[in-house]
């Protein structure tokens, strides 16, 4: 994946070239306000799956299913979804 970005004399400032970005009517649009929105995106899907996976944990829980292979996919897939949270979280990409 080549970036967009490159830093501006600091690690906290961030520029892109005109190039990627495009004033429109509506706001803007471009090669880095596309890769934002992919970002942004991954974030909400995963939001969205850890709240759909608990609803499902908790069903199989109810029905005392947690020995089951689902139940176990489900836990590891709501781990390592958190993990990927935690990681957008450190830099700062949540909100």
């Amino acid at each position: 994946m080549s970036r967009l970005t490159r830093v501006l004399d600091s690690n906290n400032l961030y520029v892109v070239d005109d190039t990627k970005v495009q004033h429109e009517a509506n706001g803007y649009s471009g090669d880095a306000i596309n890769k934002l929105a992919k970002f942004e995106n991954i974030y909400d899907d995963l939001i969205s799956k850890q709240s759909e996976i608990s609803k499902e944990l908790e069903k199989l829980r109810l029905e005392d299913k947690t020995h089951s292979v689902k139940f176990k996919q489900l836990l590891a897939n709501k781990i390592t979804n958190n993990n990927i949270i935690i990681l957008f979280k450190t830099y700062g990409l949540n909100y």
